[in-house]
């Protein structure tokens, strides 16, 4: 069993407001990501018969300011957990909120930003099957020479996240045993976010 656990709660100060709000497609930009998550679930569980995948949110706002009517009612068909948390928290404790109530059938962790515009269905589902085919210890995406999110991490490594201060992210921990790393190619546009208004608008020329 693998849990997604998609970041929600940073400051965004470089956007200047709440990036995750910002539209994206027919959504938002957190809308999108987690519409995205769901659809590669959905796959994984049609393809392999998969017991569930689990899904948390660590946000600022509640659910109703990204999704949809129709949106909310997915997420929580697939028993998804929101957790609000009303205050800025900086990435350590965003990641600890994440690992609360866990789950002793959860083998792996996967950390994604919520502004991650660039993830798609095919890639993530990809990345997903070869999680639950091989439980390495890391399962790192990379475009070239280049590492991204989602990265997964085994359960083993949960104390050493749970450990983790300040704006220390999951990074401090993977840099640590590059031999573990089980590297999955993937395009560099997976990687796309929304970090300023600039950014914003020239992804939003791209679709």
């Amino acid at each position: 069993m693998v849990r997604f656990v998609v970041m929600a709660a940073g400051l965004a100060t470089r956007m200047g407001r709440d990036k995750l709000a910002l539209p994206w497609k027919k959504t938002t930009v957190l809308g999108h990501v987690l519409e995205t998550v769901l659809e590669a679930i959905k796959l994984q569980k049609s393809e392999s018969n998969l017991s569930k995948i689990e899904i948390h949110v660590v946000s600022r706002q509640p659910i109703e300011t990204y999704v949809s009517e129709d949106g909310i009612r997915d997420f929580r068909e697939h028993e998804g957990i929101w957790r609000y948390v009303p205050s800025p928290r900086p990435l350590a404790e965003t990641i600890n909120i994440g690992l609360q109530d866990i789950n002793n059938q959860v083998h792996s962790y996967a950390f994604l930003p919520g502004d991650q515009v660039g993830i798609n269905v095919q890639e993530l589902s990809a990345c997903l099957e070869e999680v639950l085919k091989y439980c390495p210890d890391f399962l790192v995406p990379i475009a070239g020479d280049i590492t991204g999110s989602p990265v997964f991490f085994h359960k083993r490594y949960v104390p050493e996240l749970l450990a983790l201060q300040g704006e220390q992210g999951g990074r401090l921990v993977l840099y640590k045993y590059p031999e573990r790393w089980h590297k999955f190619p993937v395009m560099k546009n997976l990687f796309s976010d929304v970090d300023t208004p600039e950014q914003y608008q020239a992804l939003l020329n791209q679709t």
